[in-house]
């Protein structure tokens, strides 16, 4: 879910830098509010896309032999165990409430704004319309003019001419006939659910600005420009409380009275369409999210897909480090052997597998023990331990202990193995290929090394070929 919030907090910043840069302050308010409107949404929408198609990327996997997955090894130590105290609320309940209180809170004072514009409307006094689609009403107060759903409210206007009274009721009707009511309401609602991303009130600010410029374009069809700055210099700017309205007075009259420089003029089309490009790039970065890997086991056809679907993960952290390599094997591909694939692809697999790939330090398999021939991963005759894979888990299951200073650490977690079974069936290449604790990664090592002249080899057309293994042995504490 964090992943998801901050990748939609990009693509709105993406978005709104991109309004701020090309569209701001510029003809063509119609999709300037579209534009707004939608942002938002698009943000929102683009992670959850998965486009059908992925790039096709090549991993290197140098130093890194491809190997067999063997069934998971559970060893659990029984013992008593310091007691914890469980706080009263986890660090997500407290985050989750604070979100849910804010949002609420924000949403109650929605509620409470529109209660007291229906009391307004119900002690205002009302006044012939020049438009069928606005109920004009006179309040009693000092509260600017301002519009909302089809309610008209004009305030105290005694210190104007008949001419700007007027113009100011036709800029409040333009308010209802284009109903922005709708547009302020939808991102009410949407700095209640998203209140934590600044983002979205600035867009909300946005709107409201390209609102005012709608209004005040609609104003110039009946008078001049000139005289219609002057009210809007002219005018006191202030507020009354109820933001949710379309109010006449805005602290942002100067950017109007510029807006009204270039009222008449065409919108450029280039700079309407180059959100189109920006947003397919969005696309790409956010959507296109699958990797395909390059995998070439060393054989003639190819693994199992259970296998090649497990050991994809450890083959692709591969870093080379001086003359050693860092290989991590992702916790979830660890866990996954359990599970039948029988019915998933190996061609492909997500970058979110390999994000939280903690790496452990090995050295690499020597090639020098296999001259001329490389361990394979797969072949016709895979190699035996003596009763089958069952009996080599209860082989594991007599031997291996849970060291002692392991437990007191209350160490826990994974530790993973890889081993050859050589041309005569010997073991040979025995290394960690992820650590967990010292001497639990010795005692690992030492029941692999048990198992000498247990196993059977693997042949291929026949011949007896070295085949390579990994062996995941979980220590859980309970």
């Amino acid at each position: 879910m964090v992943n998801y919030l901050l990748q939609s907090a990009l693509v709105l910043l993406v978005l709104f830098v991109f309004y701020r840069l090309v569209l701001h302050n510029q003809p063509g308010l119609l999709y300037n509010r579209i534009y707004l409107l939608l942002a938002p949404l698009v943000a929102l929408i683009i992670p959850l896309l998965e486009l059908p198609f992925s790039f096709q990327t090549v991993l290197p996997t140098a130093n890194v032999i491809p190997a067999i997955q063997l069934q998971e090894v559970q060893v659990t130590a029984y013992g008593p165990t310091p007691a914890a105290e469980t706080p009263l609320f986890s660090i997500n309940q407290l985050m989750l409430l604070l979100y849910s209180m804010v949002g609420l809170f924000l949403l109650i004072r929605l509620g409470i704004q529109m209660v007291r514009i229906r009391i307004m409307a119900a002690a205002a006094s009302p006044l012939p319309a020049p438009d069928s689609a606005a109920t004009v009403l006179k309040t009693e107060n000092q509260a600017p003019s301002f519009a909302f759903l089809h309610y008209v409210f004009l305030g105290d206007m005694q210190h104007l001419s008949p001419q700007e009274q007027q113009q100011i009721l036709l800029h409040e009707i333009a308010h209802v006939r284009l109903r922005h009511t709708y547009d302020v309401l939808y991102y009410e609602i949407l700095t209640a659910l998203l209140w934590f991303n600044p983002l979205v009130w600035l867009m909300k600010e946005e709107l409201r600005n390209v609102h005012e410029f709608q209004a005040d374009a609609e104003v110039l069809t009946n008078c001049q420009p000139q005289e219609y700055s002057s009210l809007l210099a002219k005018e006191a700017l202030f507020m009354a409380g109820i933001p949710v309205g379309s109010y006449f007075q805005k602290p942002q009259v100067f950017r109007r009275l510029r807006m009204l420089q270039l009222h008449g003029q065409p919108a450029s089309k280039t700079r309407l369409f180059l959100a189109l490009p920006v947003i397919l790039l969005l696309l790409l970065a956010f959507s296109a999210n699958k990797v395909s890997a390059d995998i070439t086991p060393n054989v003639e056809e190819p693994a199992s897909l259970t296998e090649l679907l497990i050991t994809a993960p450890a083959r692709k952290a591969g870093i080379p480090v001086g003359n050693q390599q860092q290989a991590g094997i992702a916790q979830d591909a660890a866990e996954a052997i359990v599970k039948p694939a029988a019915t998933e692809t190996a061609s492909t697999v997500k970058k979110e597998d390999f994000k939280n790939v903690k790496p452990a330090v090995t050295i690499p398999p020597s090639e020098e023990e296999f001259p001329g021939e490389k361990p394979y991963t797969y072949v016709e005759q895979m190699p035996k331990f003596k009763g089958g894979e069952g009996e080599m888990m209860k082989f594991m299951g007599r031997n291996i202990r849970y060291s002692k200073d392991a437990q007191e650490a209350g160490t826990e977690g994974l530790v993973v193995l890889t081993f050859v079974v050589d041309k005569e069936g010997g073991l040979q290449d025995i290394a960690v290929v992820k650590s967990l604790h010292e001497s639990l990664d010795k005692e690992a090592i030492r029941v692999v090394e048990k198992m000498q002249g247990q196993w059977s080899p693997g042949r291929q057309n026949g011949v007896a070929v070295p085949v390579r293994y990994t062996l995941p042995v979980r220590f859980a504490i309970k």
